[in-house]
């Protein structure tokens, strides 16, 4: 794949068919009854209060999303993940729960491979297992995601590696944020660890989960999906730089200024290919231009992509053979 990036956005919350990560709800009546379900006895008196707490804790909400320390979210992300995971011992088939693992697993490898991209050639060692790491995170979210798209669609994972096309017919609307961050998570494994075969053999199937999304609404999420696409089609083999523009073009309708990754992402896995400084720049300048606090859903995506734009004009003597290095920002 094309450099160490993958779009993988943090838009809405995680948890519900929109996708929430956390609530805005104070956490604390909600632990408060998760501990005594766990105590009583009764797999079923169990299941209705874990189905109860999970369907409170995984509603829209952008505690998480909305904040502007990633630092923070990094911290925190951990404890949830484990929640989410203990509560699906008892409930497996959640779909809010399994949204929220599915999403808060790739949003944490996110986080964890963009550190890993900066630790610098001092520390490459780190470096390689933070990606290592990262891999593995994101194959659990796939997977979390792969159970929620198997519960509601019985045999989708058998039948869409056999039949694709059969088996993404059978999602609907109410499926857009499972197949966004199942395909992200899967692709995101591979943009961690592009050594591995097997992984490559499988980006069609990421790419076609993500491209359901295009078909049943391109609009979601303010065109996550189309910026998706414009590390994929410039990344993937046999990907077009043409495409990754036209799914560009689109994002940024869609995103209508509340999206800065998109530029981002065109500058890293466009512009830095085609050898292209100027573009390269003014894409930059238009992510650290955005304004991160102007729209509380994407805050935190755009407080990543700002800095990940700072990192990258950084490394601007490094990225292009024609760079003035003197011109470059210290």
């Amino acid at each position: 794949m094309n450099g160490d990036h993958w779009p993988l956005f943090l838009g809405k919350g995680i948890g519900s068919k929109s996708g929430g990560i956390g609530n805005a709800i104070s956490g604390r009546w909600a632990a408060l009854v998760l501990i005594l379900a766990l105590s009583l006895g009764g797999c079923s008196v169990q299941k209705l209060a874990v189905d109860v707490v999970g369907d409170a804790m995984t509603g829209d909400s952008t505690a998480f999303t909305g904040d502007d320390d990633p630092e923070l979210i990094r911290e925190a992300l951990p404890f949830g993940l484990k929640t989410y995971e203990s509560m699906l011992e008892v409930s497996p088939e959640h779909e809010g729960l399994l949204l929220a693992s599915a999403r808060g697993f790739t949003v944490y490898a996110y986080l964890l491979q963009r550190e890993a991209d900066e630790l610098g050639e001092g520390r490459l060692n780190d470096a390689r297992k933070k990606r290592v790491r990262a891999r593995k995170l994101y194959l659990r979210g796939r997977d979390y995601g792969m159970r929620a798209l198997e519960a509601t669609h019985p045999g989708f994972a058998a039948l869409l590696r056999t039949d694709r096309a059969k088996a993404l017919a059978a999602t609907t609307r109410d499926d857009l944020a499972l197949l966004y961050w199942t395909g992200s998570a899967w692709a995101g494994a591979l943009s961690a660890r592009k050594d591995d075969l097997n992984l490559m053999a499988e980006l069609p199937l990421a790419g076609a989960l993500v491209r359901r999304v295009l078909v049943l609404d391109e609009s979601f999420d303010h065109g996550a999906a189309h910026d998706f696409f414009i590390s994929y089609e410039a990344g993937r083999p046999g990907g077009s730089m043409k495409k990754a523009r036209e799914h560009y073009e689109k994002a940024r309708a869609f995103a209508k200024g509340r999206r800065a990754s998109i530029h981002v992402n065109l500058a890293e896995a466009v512009s830095v290919p085609e050898q292209k400084l100027a573009e390269f720049k003014a894409l930059l300048a238009r992510a650290k231009a955005q304004d991160a606090d102007a729209y509380k859903p994407l805050r935190l995506s755009n407080v990543l992509a700002r800095r990940r734009a700072l990192w990258l004009e950084s490394r601007i003597p490094d990225l292009f053979v024609d760079a003035n290095v003197a011109e470059a920002p210290r």
